[in-house]
C-alpha cells in the first residue's frame, strides 16, 4: 500500500520535473523581461538583490516577472519553515534563499532549493504528518504537517504554471525560428545538438531531412526525453519515421518518461500505419 509521504514525495518529483523542464535554455533577457509598466521584479541594490514587495500587496496583484517568480519559489521551498514547521531543525549547510541576479544564478538557485525542500520531505514521518504543527504556524496552528507538505506543493505548482505561461508569452512576441537559422548555417550540432528532436517536438516534419543533411544527429533527446523517432511515431507522421529508418535512426531508445521505445509509442497512440511500416521492417516490441 502506498503511504502518503511516497504520494505527496510523486506528486513533488512530477511538479518538479515539469517546471524544471520548462525553464530549460532561460535566459537574462527573458528573465528580467518586463511586458508593460508597474510589473514586479528583482531589483540591483548595494546589498545585492531584492525582491519587489508590500506589507499589504496591492489589489489587483501586480504582474510578475520570472526573475520575481523563480526567486519567490527558491524562497518557499527553501525557508527554514519547511523544516521548522514540521518539528524538525533546518541543517545550516542548506542556507538561506537568495534572490538571483542572473538566469543561471536562478537555475542553480532553483535546483538547491528543490534539493532541499525534496530531502526534508523525504526525512518526515508519518507522525509528522499528523501532528498539528502548533504555535510556530502561527494562524494555522491547528493544521496537520500533511496540509502544510500540500501547501508547499500548491505552491510549487501553480507558481511552476504562471513560468510556464510566462515563457510562452515572451516566446509569442519575441518569435524565433532555430530552425530556419540552422538551414541558413547560423546554428551548428556542436552548438544546438536536439535539434532535430526539437522540431518534431514542433511537429515540423518538414526540416528533418534538411537538418540531418547537416549534421545534426537523429537519436538526440528533447529536455523532455523523447527522440525525433518517439514524437513522429506518436504523431502519425509516417514519411518522417520512414525517413529516420532509413538513414539509421535508433528504434530502440527508451524514452525516460514512459520507458517507452518507438514502436511503443505507434502503439499507445494507436498509430496502425506506423505500427504496419515499423513491424515490417523487423521491429519488435519491447
Amino acid at each position: 500500500m502506498t503511504t502518503t509521504l511516497e504520494n505527496l514525495l510523486k506528486l513533488s518529483d512530477f511538479a518538479w520535473q515539469r517546471l524544471r523542464a520548462r525553464v530549460q535554455g532561460l535566459t537574462d533577457e527573458e528573465y528580467f523581461w518586463e511586458p508593460f509598466d508597474g510589473c514586479w521584479s528583482i531589483r540591483k541594490t548595494g546589498a545585492g538583490f531584492v525582491q519587489d514587495s508590500s506589507d499589504i500587496p496591492p489589489e489587483p496583484s501586480p504582474f510578475t516577472t520570472l526573475a520575481w517568480r523563480i526567486s519567490h519559489i527558491v524562497d518557499i521551498l527553501q525557508e527554514d519553515r519547511t523544516a521548522t514547521w514540521f518539528g524538525h531543525e533546518a541543517d545550516p549547510a542548506d542556507g538561506q534563499p537568495p534572490v538571483p541576479g542572473s538566469a543561471a544564478e536562478a537555475l542553480t538557485a532553483l535546483d538547491h532549493s528543490y534539493d532541499v525542500w525534496r530531502r526534508r520531505l523525504a526525512a518526515l514521518s508519518q507522525e509528522d504528518l499528523d501532528r498539528r504543527m502548533g504555535q510556530i504556524a502561527g494562524p494555522w496552528a491547528n493544521d496537520d504537517g500533511t496540509a502544510f507538505a500540500l501547501h508547499i506543493l500548491d505552491e510549487l505548482i501553480h507558481h511552476g504554471a504562471e513560468v510556464g505561461t510566462v515563457r510562452d508569452f515572451y516566446r509569442g512576441t519575441h518569435p524565433e525560428d532555430p530552425f530556419d537559422e540552422a538551414l541558413a548555417g547560423e546554428l551548428t550540432p556542436a552548438a544546438h545538438p536536439t535539434l532535430v528532436a526539437d522540431a518534431a517536438a514542433a511537429q515540423r516534419w518538414d526540416v528533418i531531412p534538411r537538418l540531418a543533411e547537416l549534421g545534426f544527429g537523429l537519436d538526440e533527446m528533447t529536455t523532455n526525453g523523447f527522440t525525433a523517432a518517439h514524437l513522429a511515431a506518436g504523431n502519425g507522421a509516417l514519411e518522417t519515421v520512414r525517413f529516420l529508418v532509413e538513414h539509421g535512426a535508433d528504434l530502440a531508445i527508451a524514452d525516460p518518461r514512459f520507458n517507452a521505445d518507438v514502436l511503443g509509442w505507434a502503439y499507445w497512440f494507436k498509430r496502425a500505419d506506423v505500427i504496419a511500416y515499423l513491424e515490417a521492417q523487423g521491429t519488435k516490441a519491447r
